[in-house]
C-alpha cells in the first residue's frame, strides 16, 4: 500500500487543483489574483525573453564571465522561488490537505502525497510556463542554438520538481514543529512572526548591502546548484564550459528528486499520523492577575476582565492581531539607517512613538463586534455594559501600548542626539496617541464592522474590514498632523523656524492633544452605545 497508484494520486491532485481553482473564481480577491497575475505573466514574458536575447548575444560575443553569472543567477533564482513559495503555501495549506482525516481512511500517505504534490508542481508550472518559455526562446534567438531551446527545459524542468519537493518539505517540517514540540505549539503566533521579521529583514539587508549582497553572490556561486550553468553553456557553440561540472549537476539534480520525495513522505507520516500536542490554555475570572493588583480599585472588574481576554486570546492565537503591525513596518527606512549608517535619525523618536501607538490602537478595537466571532451572542447578553466592554478592548491595548511607546521613545531619543524638549515632546505624543487611538479604532470598528473570516496562514480569521482600517488611518493621520509638522520643522530639517521652537512643538503637541482627544472622546461613545444597542438578525 505505501506505492502510490496513479488512479488516487490523479483523484486527490484534481481535488486539489478544483478547490484552488474555485477559491480564486468565486471570491473577489481570486479574480483580482487572476487578473493582476495575467498582466504580470505577460510583463514578466516579455522581460525574460528580452533579457535572456541580449545574455545569448553576450554568449555568442564571447562574454562568459556575465553569462556564466547570468546563467547562475537563473537556476539558483528560480530554485529559491519556488522552494520559498511553495514553502509558504505549504504552511499555509498543502501540508494539511481539507478533510485530511477522510482521506487517510481511503487512501495511503503515500497517495495523498503524491497527489498534493502534483497538483503543486502544476501549480507553479501554469504560473512559470509561459514566462520561462519565452525566456527559452529568447536564449535561443540570441545564441543561434537549436540545442538551447532543448537543453533549458529539460534542466529547468527537474530544477522546479526539486524546488517543489523542497518548498512541501519545509512545509511539513514545520508543521511537525508546531505538533510535536510543546515551545513552539504554544507560542506558534509569535515564533511565526518573529520567523517572517527575520526573513523580511533578512531580505533587505541583502537587497541594500554592499557586503551583503557580495557575501550572498559568493554562496551561490560557489553551490552545486551553480554547476547547472555549465549545462547550460554547453549548449551554445563557442562557449568554454566545464563537462564534468556539468555531468555532475545533472546526477545530483536527478538523485535529489527521489530522495526528496523519500524524506517528504517520511515526513508526512509523521505529521499526518500523530495526535498533535495540545497546550492547555485556561482562563478563570476569579484568578487574581497582575492587572488586578495594578488596577484594582481604578478600573471596574468588567472591563478588567474584557482586557484580560483579550490578551489571553491574543497570547493564544497572536494572528488574530498580527495585522495591527501594519504601522511598524513603516520605520523599516529609517531602522534601514540605524542598521547600515550606524546612526539614529532625529525623526525616528516621534516615528516610533506614533507607530508604536497605531499599533497598540489596532490591537484589539478596529473590530468590536465581529473580533468576538462565535461568541458575540453570550458577550452582547452578558452582564457587561456597552461602553465597560469597548473600555475593556481599550485598555488592553492601551496598557501595553504605554510601556512599548516609553521604552521606544527614549531610547531613540537618547541614541538620536536629540534635545531633552523634543524627546520630551515625542514620548508626550506617543503616549497621547497610545491611549486615544484606541478608542478611534473603536468608532472605526463599528462604522465598518466585519463578521466573516479570512483565510490568513492556512487559518480562518476574523480580522477587521479595510474600510475601518482606513477610517482609523485617516483619523489618526489627521490628529498627528500638529505634532508631527511641528516636530519635523524643529528637528527634521536644517532651516530655521520662525518662532521660537519651544512654542512649535508645545502648539503641535496641544494641537494633537485636541484632535485626538476628541476623536477618542467620540469613537469611545459612539462605539459604547452601538454595542449597547445592537441586536443580532
Amino acid at each position: 500500500m505505501r506505492r502510490p497508484t496513479a488512479r488516487r494520486v490523479g483523484l486527490v491532485a484534481r481535488t486539489e487543483l478544483r478547490r484552488t481553482w474555485r477559491n480564486l473564481r468565486e471570491s473577489t480577491r481570486g479574480i483580482l489574483l487572476l487578473l493582476l497575475g495575467g498582466a504580470g505573466l505577460a510583463v514578466y514574458s516579455l522581460v525574460g525573453a528580452g533579457g535572456a536575447f541580449f545574455v545569448g548575444r553576450a554568449m555568442v560575443g564571447g562574454e562568459f564571465d556575465a553569462a556564466r553569472l547570468a546563467m547562475t543567477g537563473l537556476t539558483v533564482g528560480l530554485f529559491g522561488l519556488v522552494a520559498f513559495s511553495t514553502g509558504q503555501h505549504a504552511v499555509k495549506r498543502t501540508a494539511e490537505p481539507d478533510a485530511l482525516d477522510g482521506l487517510l481512511t481511503t487512501a495511503p500517505a503515500a497517495d495523498i502525497l503524491g497527489g498534493v504534490l502534483v497538483a503543486e508542481l502544476l501549480r507553479v508550472l501554469a504560473a512559470l510556463a509561459v514566462p520561462l518559455l519565452a525566456l527559452t526562446g529568447g536564449l535561443a534567438v540570441g545564441t543561434g542554438s537549436v540545442a538551447v531551446a532543448v537543453v533549458v527545459p529539460a534542466v529547468l524542468f527537474p530544477l522546479l520538481v526539486l524546488g517543489t519537493v523542497v518548498g512541501l518539505g519545509v512545509g511539513l517540517l514545520v508543521k511537525l514543529l508546531v505538533g510535536q514540540v510543546a515551545f513552539v505549539a504554544r507560542h506558534r503566533g509569535s515564533v511565526g512572526t518573529v520567523a517572517s521579521l527575520v526573513l523580511a529583514c533578512g531580505w533587505v539587508l541583502v537587497w541594500t548591502t554592499q557586503s551583503a549582497q557580495a557575501a550572498a553572490l559568493e554562496a551561490v556561486t560557489a553551490s552545486p546548484l551553480s554547476w547547472l550553468a555549465d549545462v547550460l553553456l554547453l549548449a551554445v557553440p563557442g562557449v568554454d564550459a566545464d563537462p564534468l561540472a556539468a555531468a555532475t549537476a545533472v546526477g545530483v539534480l536527478l538523485a535529489s528528486v527521489p530522495v526528496g520525495v523519500a524524506a517528504l513522505l517520511w515526513l508526512a507520516e509523521r505529521v499526518w499520523y500523530a495526535d498533535p500536542i495540545q497546550p492547555d490554555h485556561e482562563f478563570d475570572s476569579d484568578d487574581r492577575r497582575l492587572s488586578d493588583r495594578l488596577l484594582s480599585g481604578w478600573v471596574p472588574r468588567a472591563t478588567r476582565v474584557v482586557a484580560q481576554k483579550s490578551w489571553l486570546r491574543a497570547r493564544r492565537a497572536p494572528i488574530t492581531v498580527q495585522f495591527a503591525l501594519v504601522p511598524v513596518f513603516l520605520l523599516v527606512f529609517q531602522l534601514q539607517t540605524v542598521i547600515f549608517d550606524g546612526t539614529v535619525p532625529p525623526t525616528l523618536p516621534l516615528a516610533a512613538g506614533l507607530a508604536s501607538g497605531a499599533t497598540a490602537g489596532a490591537a484589539f478595537t478596529l473590530n468590536p463586534l465581529g473580533g468576538e466571532e462565535g461568541v458575540l451572542p453570550l458577550t452582547l447578553t452578558a452582564n457587561v455594559s456597552g461602553r465597560a466592554f469597548v473600555g475593556g478592548l481599550v485598555l488592553a491595548g492601551a496598557l501595553p501600548g504605554l510601556v512599548g511607546v516609553a521604552v521606544s521613545v527614549v531610547g531613540f531619543g537618547v541614541a538620536a542626539g536629540v534635545s531633552p524638549l523634543a524627546v520630551a515632546v515625542a514620548l508626550t505624543a506617543g503616549l497621547l496617541v497610545t491611549v486615544s487611538a484606541p478608542a478611534i479604532a473603536a468608532g472605526a470598528g463599528v462604522v465598518f464592522p466585519k463578521f466573516e473570516s479570512s483565510s490568513v496562514r492556512g487559518r480562518e480569521v476574523v480580522v477587521p474590514s479595510t474600510w475601518a482600517f482606513a477610517l482609523y488611518a485617516a483619523a489618526l493621520v489627521v490628529a498627528v498632523a500638529p505634532v508631527s509638522g511641528a516636530y519635523l520643522a524643529v528637528v527634521g530639517t536644517p532651516f530655521p523656524v520662525a518662532v521660537a521652537p519651544a512654542v512649535t512643538l508645545v502648539g503641535g503637541l496641544l494641537g494633537t492633544a485636541v484632535l485626538a482627544g476628541g476623536g477618542a472622546l467620540a469613537g469611545f461613545y459612539y462605539a459604547g452605545n452601538r454595542v449597547a444597542t445592537y441586536r443580532l438578525d
